[in-house]
């Protein structure tokens, strides 16, 4: 009887098969990668990461924004409504995302977006629901108590409505930082 024992388990046990070139198989697909973004700073490192993951993937990246009106939301209580101003602030973002995107695109052609209107966390688990999403990257923001207690934390409703991984990215990552 040699040395070795009888349940001897190979080096690579429980890794998949090597490809001809020796590289592994990763058995998880990322083919389609949202990005909700609000069009800060913050969420520009989404994209960023988007962009530095969709690349190596051959993922297709979709940058979303959703509108929502300011009469639903938190500016109301600010002043009175006016829905020429509202039409103008939807106007210059649905311009801002579509320069966004055309960014993107001068670094990796496969980019789509999409405009919606509504409340942004019900319209982001639609839109990764519609679209088949594999991942989301969504950044947070440094909202302020009050902020946070009277829109709640959109991130947070994402999380606990989506039907696919999240990656969250807290403000002030970017993709050369550790998270």
């Amino acid at each position: 009887m040699s040395g070795t024992p009888e349940y001897e388990i190979p080096i690579d046990a429980g890794r998949p098969p090597a490809e001809p070139d020796g590289r592994y198989r990763c058995p998880v697909k990322v083919e389609r990668i949202l990005v909700p973004t609000d069009l800060t700073n913050e969420s520009h490192r989404a994209i960023e990461f988007g962009l530095a993951l969709a690349k190596p993937l051959g993922a297709h990246l979709i940058l979303l924004h959703v509108y929502q009106d300011p009469a639903y939301a938190v500016e109301y209580v600010l002043g009175p409504y006016d829905s020429d101003r509202a039409q103008q602030a939807r106007a210059y973002f649905e311009k801002t995302l579509k320069a966004t995107a055309e960014d993107v695109r001068k670094e990796y052609a496969d980019c789509d977006i999409e405009f919606r209107d509504g409340v942004p966390c019900e319209q982001i688990v639609n839109a990764a629901k519609e679209r088949d999403i594999d991942l989301i990257i969504i950044s947070t923001h440094h909202y302020n108590w009050l902020t946070r207690l009277a829109c709640g934390c959109d991130a947070e409703h994402i999380l606990r409505n989506m039907p696919c991984p999240i990656l969250i990215l807290h403000a002030g990552t970017s993709p050369g930082t550790s998270i």
